[in-house]
């Protein structure tokens, strides 16, 4: 098929809130979620604009402006309480409605690009939450906005593109950007941060509606395909949770009281919690990664299952999806316990993440093996391969964790040690001397580092270290094979450029890690190596067996295609002569 027409199947066949699904929906509840969403959102949007009318965006006026609304406006309680619950009810729909995507393989057949849509419909009611959440500006809100918006600030600290190893994109400054775009004022929450989050809040809806409103107009198909009554039962619902329940106030935000523990809104305590079980940049990398694995899981699935919908024929999507759900759950209720301790915490949470998965694919695998069939077996080698790939990354996972374990170091400068271990071969000698030059200085403990060292040496006067920096320079202009390469890459300093190889390593801080990475792994600073917890044994052991297992599976389903292919096919015995 060519590319035009695989983009074009995909194209058509994209749901953006279940309108391909009409006549499933008047019988089955679960299709019609894409329906009661876009009602909600509707709600939301009215009540939102009431709100408006009384709201006043500043720091001095917010929160009376609320305590206004609440208790003075006609009616104005039940608004703001249909506003924030139905907020609350877009969330929970399109979360169940992307669940039930996975589990009933509503991505089959060329439909994919459905799953993509329905992520976005969740993320766009979380941050549109997130920015409303603000607007309260009470104390809950103001804490937990601080607290998330030093999240994007880690981006810096990320490998190749932040501002802590490879100066690329140095000047771009894309963690500090991105919270200064959010917040303004230098990164603080102050008047520019509430007028911003206001604008967003508003984008964050009526930019979509009216995308959405040109779609259902261009294609004619159905908004809400269920009927008034259903429509009225779910407004009802909203109605009597907000006059029973009414939207909490809380207290007036003071910047100089931090209240403890600082919790954000239901939706996001999960991600509150994974950062305190993990280091900031990490949790921060993780977090951009699993929309994307979000985004691809269909595709896997198709390489795995093929067009089979059946969950019972498809283990690792259902190990998985309950993985997601369990692990979410589970973290927001450690945080409302305020249970969590990097240190001291068994990591049960990581052998339950990598665990299911690999029950998921072995499972998978005996569905394989118990179909006698041979052709279709042959189908299920390339499924096989995929998963032994992945088990592939989660044994290079596991190896990396193990000396991120043992040595206590972040994922980037423990890559940036493999790394640099690798180039020091083709650095010869030269690798040793630069090694014992930046061993002195840091034993300086100068400032600026060490890593300044071209514009150290261009300073008069006395200069701690000046003969180290010296030594350094002059070793970091030693020529190497792979000069060329380095010297081509911008540090977007005037003029300048990398020397070469080992100049990039010293500048980057590399040469550094690999120097604390051996020390601390051969015993030179205590109390390294430490053990890596008992219970990460687990997981880090279960990759390579299902990896071996995959292999086996592909390698062994492979042949008996290829054999089924090769076989000559049986002559037919000629016809015994009949006999007259």
């Amino acid at each position: 098929m060519k590319a035009s027409d695989w983009l074009k199947t995909r194209f058509n066949n994209i749901d953006i809130f279940d309108e391909h699904f009409a006549n499933e929906a008047k019988t089955n509840p679960f299709y019609a979620l894409g329906g009661i969403f876009y009602l909600i959102w509707f709600i939301v949007m009215f009540t939102g604009l009431v709100l408006i009318m009384w709201y006043i965006p500043t720091k001095s006026s917010a929160f009376d402006s609320i305590l206004n609304i609440q208790h003075h406006i006609p009616f104005g309680n039940i608004m703001r309480g249909m506003h924030k619950y139905g907020a609350d009810a877009m969330i929970i729909a399109a979360t169940m409605r992307l669940y039930r995507m996975f589990l009933s393989a509503d991505y089959k057949p060329g439909r994919e690009f459905n799953i993509a849509i329905a992520l976005i419909t969740l993320l766009l009611s979380m941050y549109s939450g997130l920015t409303g959440y603000l607007l309260i500006w009470n104390q809950r809100a103001f804490w937990a906005t601080k607290v998330f918006a030093t999240f994007p600030t880690y981006m810096d600290q990320f490998p190749f593109w932040g501002d802590f190893y490879l100066p690329l994109v140095k000047s771009l400054h894309m963690g500090w950007n991105t919270a200064e775009f959010l917040l303004g004022a230098g990164g603080a929450i102050t008047q520019e941060t509430i007028t911003r989050f206001f604008s967003l809040h508003l984008a964050f809806s009526l930019i979509p509606l009216i995308a959405v409103e040109l779609y259902f107009y261009k294609t004619g198909y159905k908004r809400i395909p269920i009927n008034w009554l259903k429509r009225s039962v779910i407004i009802a619902m909203l109605l009597v949770v907000s006059v029973i329940m009414p939207a909490a106030l809380g207290h007036r935000s003071n910047p100089d009281v931090t209240p403890l523990p600082i919790l954000s809104d239901w939706y996001f305590l999960g991600l509150y919690q994974m950062y305190k079980y993990l280091e900031p940049v990490v949790a921060t990398e993780i977090t951009m990664i699993i929309p994307i694995l979000v985004v691809l899981l269909p595709f896997i699935d198709n390489w795995v299952t093929g067009p089979e919908k059946s969950l019972s024929k498809r283990p690792l999507m259902f190990m998985i999806t309950v993985m997601g759900f369990v692990n979410w759950a589970a973290f927001s209720g450690l945080i409302i316990a305020n249970v969590a301790n990097i240190h001291s915490d068994p990591p049960y949470w990581r052998d339950f993440l990598y665990l299911m998965i690999n029950a998921g694919m072995l499972l998978q695998l005996l569905v394989y093996w118990r179909d006698r069939n041979i052709a279709q077996r042959a189908r299920y080698a390339f499924g096989a391969l995929v998963m032994g790939i992945f088990c592939l990354v989660q044994s290079l996972v596991a190896l990396t964790y193990y000396y991120m374990a043992r040595t206590e170091m972040f994922l980037s400068p423990v890559t940036q040690a493999f790394t640099y271990w690798l180039c020091r071969p083709f650095m010869g000698d030269n690798a040793a001397r630069a090694e014992a030059a930046v061993r002195q200085l840091c034993a300086l403990k100068s400032n600026p580092p060490y890593w300044f060292y071209q514009d150290l040496l261009q300073k008069t006067g006395d200069l701690p270290g000046r003969r180290e920096l010296e030594a350094l320079n002059s070793v970091a202009g030693s020529s190497t094979d792979f000069d060329r390469l380095f010297q081509a890459i911008p540090t977007f300093l005037p003029g300048e450029q990398y020397k070469g190889l080992i100049d990039f390593m010293v500048s980057n801080r590399w040469c550094f890690d690999y120097i604390t990475f051996c020390d601390r792994m051969n015993g030179l600073v205590k109390p390294y190596p430490v053990d890596v917890p008992p219970l990460d044994w687990g997981w880090m052991a279960a990759a390579p067996v299902c990896a071996a297992a995959c292999f086996f599976t592909w390698l062994k389903f492979k042949s008996q295609g290829t054999q089924k292919l090769t076989q000559k096919p049986t002559a037919e015995p000629e016809p015994a002569a009949t006999a007259f």
